[in-house]
């Protein structure tokens, strides 16, 4: 799956972006329908069901964006109903008005401004480098001239050219394939999103041990709530995700989720 949603397509204009504004597409729900919503009606919220966004254990659902939909729903007086599909049949369910709003780990992109509204941020993307647990790589400086497997079809590989010296790029069909150049000695390290390194290090620990070594936020690749072009519910959303941020209920929830991930520079500045 496309885990941070730094995709292709047209993410390669998505660095740069910290824009709190519009994006997708097609009509927005009437008028009467929004104002239900926002007067104590259901907010319809499309998850992708993928650990650490939306997930179940022992039957109890748990997640970072399923919190955080909780609290926006909270704040708004409306009854949060959680969808669960396909990442890829979100923003065609929300263009459809199957869905108010998408709480699936979206980065925010200029395409995507295109077509749909953004919420302002509630999160940014993190991104981290995997290695062996031998591996000497410990900050960012050690990647120049190293050997470094990105998945095909992503933004790391731009990404790697644009902030990284003479690193090699070693494309991989899959997360797996990756993590095999690297135990084939062919790559140094994994280039990919931090939130979902940790599966990749449970499939892997008995046959091949590794470490996150590097995690760093990319403050100019914000995530926040997808909703359709002109939806009036925008506003309100943007008001409970500020409030949630000033009375520390947005710290609490990243706490629980990314403990060991440093703050973005994006939420210190709006008073995390």
């Amino acid at each position: 799956m496309n885990h941070i949603k730094l995709v292709v397509a047209g993410a390669l204009a998505l660095l740069g972006v910290l824009v709190i504004g519009g994006y997708f597409a097609d009509p927005a729900p009437k008028a009467t329908e929004q104002e239900s919503a926002a007067a104590g009606g259901t907010l319809r919220i499309g998850v992708d069901g993928t650990e650490p966004a939306y997930y179940k254990v022992d039957g109890v659902t748990k997640g970072f964006d399923y919190e955080m939909a909780l609290g926006v729903a909270e704040g708004m007086g409306a009854k949060p109903e959680f969808v669960v599909m396909e990442f890829s049949d979100l923003f065609t369910a929300l263009e459809a008005g199957e869905i108010d709003m998408i709480g699936a780990q979206v980065t925010e992109t200029a395409e995507r401004k295109q077509d749909f509204d953004f919420t302002a941020p509630y999160f940014v993307t993190y991104l981290s480098f995997l290695t062996p647990e031998d591996s000497t790589i410990k900050t960012r400086a050690d990647i120049d001239g190293k050997n470094i497997a990105v998945v095909e079809g992503t933004i790391h590989e731009r990404y790697l050219d644009e902030q990284y010296e003479n690193v090699n790029v070693i494309k991989a069909k899959d997360e797996d394939t990756a993590i095999k150049a690297i135990q084939d000695g062919k790559a140094d390290a994994f280039f990919y999103d931090a939130p979902y390194t940790t599966p990749i290090i449970a499939r892997w620990q008995d046959r091949f041990p590794l470490k996150e070594a590097i995690v760093y936020p990319a403050d100019d690749a914000p995530i926040g709530f997808v909703m359709q072009k002109g939806d009036g519910r925008k506003d309100q959303v943007d008001e409970v995700l500020e409030q949630m941020i000033l009375d520390g209920e947005w710290l609490k929830i990243k706490k629980e989720y990314f403990k060991e991930y440093p703050l973005s520079e994006v939420f210190k500045d709006k008073g995390a």
